[in-house]
């Protein structure tokens, strides 16, 4: 493999992890009776969805000669992670449409 498909692993990796971390610490500022109707939003989930599947994708890439399977898995967790950072700007917005 080469440095960018390391590279593309290391975003991918990055990002699957920091997508949960980032909507945990998002939910602890809410106010404990809103933290239930955060995490039953559909974007968080959705976006947990994704970052799981980012994550599968980098498994199988990574124990695949083929490394081609890096570029959707660092898409993905790209996505995830920037729909994790969405939520954490203003996490009102997902309570107050319930």
């Amino acid at each position: 493999m080469s440095d960018l498909h390391y590279l593309l692993a290391l975003v991918s990796a990055l990002t699957v992890i920091s997508m949960p971390l980032s909507l945990r610490s998002t939910a602890k500022r809410l106010h404990y009776r809103d933290r239930p109707l955060f995490w039953c939003a559909p974007l968080p989930l959705a976006d947990i969805a994704t970052g799981l599947l980012a994550a599968v994708l980098l498994i199988w890439a990574l124990s695949s000669p083929v490394p081609a399977l890096l570029w959707p898995a660092a898409a993905l967790g790209l996505l995830s992670a920037g729909g994790a950072w969405w939520i954490s700007r203003e996490p009102q917005r997902l309570v107050r449409h319930r």
